[in-house]
C-alpha cells in the first residue's frame, strides 16, 4: 500500500519542473550560469566543512595517540637468552566485582501472599 505525496509537495515538484523547463527553453545560458554557480557554492561549502573536520579529527586523533602511548608504555627490558617461556603477566587493577549469593536454598511461602 503506497501513500500519495502531500498535495504541496505535489505541487511544488511541479512548478520546479515547470519552471526548469521554461528557464531551458528561454536562457538556457543564463541557466547553465546558475547551476555552476549553486555547484561552485555547494563545493566551497562542503570543502570547508571538510576542512573543519580534518583539524578537529587531527586534533582528537593526535591527543588519542598521545594518551595510548602513555597508557600503554612499555618499557624494553634486556632479554636472557635462558629464560625460554614467557611469565604471567601480573593484573594491573584488581577487578571490583562481588558475588551476591542470594537466597537460593530458601522456598518462597505462598501462602504468605
Amino acid at each position: 500500500m503506497r501513500r500519495r505525496p502531500f498535495p504541496l509537495i505535489t505541487l511544488l515538484i511541479v512548478f520546479a519542473i515547470f519552471g526548469f523547463s521554461y528557464r531551458l527553453w528561454n536562457d538556457p545560458i543564463q541557466l547553465l550560469k546558475q547551476i555552476f554557480f549553486i555547484v561552485f557554492v555547494v563545493a566551497v561549502f562542503y570543502s570547508i566543512y571538510k576542512w573543519m573536520q580534518r583539524q578537529r579529527s587531527n586534533h582528537s586523533y593526535q591527543k588519542a595517540v598521545k594518551q595510548s602511548k602513555k597508557l600503554h608504555h612499555q618499557k624494553t627490558k634486556p632479554t636472557s637468552k635462558k629464560q625460554t617461556r614467557p611469565t604471567a603477566l601480573k593484573k594491573k587493577h584488581a577487578t571490583h566485582l562481588t558475588v551476591i549469593e542470594g537466597k537460593k536454598g530458601k522456598k518462597k511461602n505462598r501462602a504468605s501472599f
